[in-house]
């Protein structure tokens, strides 16, 4: 049973809380960074810096957010962000003195500041240490297994009107043994935010039940990676000027 599913018994079931707190400290999670990880990789305790995002409830509290998954992530920042996979209790040690809240998008769980420094205590006590994962993500990709004619045809249409966009790709991203995600790679200048939000929106009225997009720059080296793996749906056609 995964991490998602623990949390789904937990939240219906209180007798199950512990074994999903238990899980939850031994495992990795993720959070978003405002800007990229800055990783001490010569320190000899491996020290990362991290400069977390927070947000507000509706009353105004103040917290962290974290995810079970990357998808769950993603379904939270609805376009792409610094993201860094930490374990839970290496990163419960990092911001004990704020306050967490697990999946803050759907079914999710708040983490107390107290609740954190509790769990900490009885995770020293257990002698329970913090994992560090691998901090390169296994991530792969490849050409998409099933048509994906009408999201290219849709997204070719809003394309041909972009003149700050060069070439565009598709592939499936596999990111561990998460479900493949469609990933668009878009060759362009300027903001990214103005184009992927529209293209986003534009696109969602063709996409499937079962399709989950992501948007991605060429620019960002994982955008380079992907894109290596297939050809351009889409290129812009050269001005008078470039020909």
């Amino acid at each position: 049973m995964n991490l998602d599913e623990l949390l789904k018994n937990a939240i219906t079931d209180p007798s199950k809380r512990s074994i999903f707190l238990q899980t939850l400290i031994k495992s990795d999670v993720y959070v978003i960074c405002k800007n990229p990880v800055n990783q001490e990789r010569d320190s000899a305790d491996g020290d990362v810096q991290l400069e977390l995002i927070t947000t507000q409830t509706p009353e105004g509290d103040v917290f962290i957010p974290f995810f079970t998954s990357y998808r769950a992530l993603q379904q939270f920042a609805k376009r792409y962000v610094d993201c860094y996979k930490i374990n839970c209790l290496r990163l419960f040690d990092l911001i004990q003195n704020a306050s967490a809240v697990l999946n803050p998008n759907s079914y999710g769980k708040e983490f107390s500041s107290q609740e954190i420094k509790s769990i900490l205590r009885i995770a020293r006590n257990l002698k329970i240490k913090a994992i560090s994962c691998d901090e390169e993500d296994t991530i792969s990709y490849r050409k998409p297994e099933h048509s994906v004619e009408h999201i290219t045809r849709a997204a070719t249409k809003f394309l041909s009107k972009q003149p700050n966009v060069d070439r565009a790709f598709v592939m499936e991203m596999i990111k561990g043994s998460e479900k493949p995600q469609i990933l668009l790679v878009l060759d362009m200048m300027g903001n990214t935010r103005k184009l992927f939000v529209p293209l986003s929106k534009y696109i969602s009225k063709i996409v499937e039940d079962d399709e989950h997009l992501s948007f991605i720059s060429y620019e960002h080296e994982m955008g380079k990676k992907a894109a290596s793996v297939v050809d351009p749906f889409y290129v812009r056609p050269k001005r008078f000027f470039e020909r």
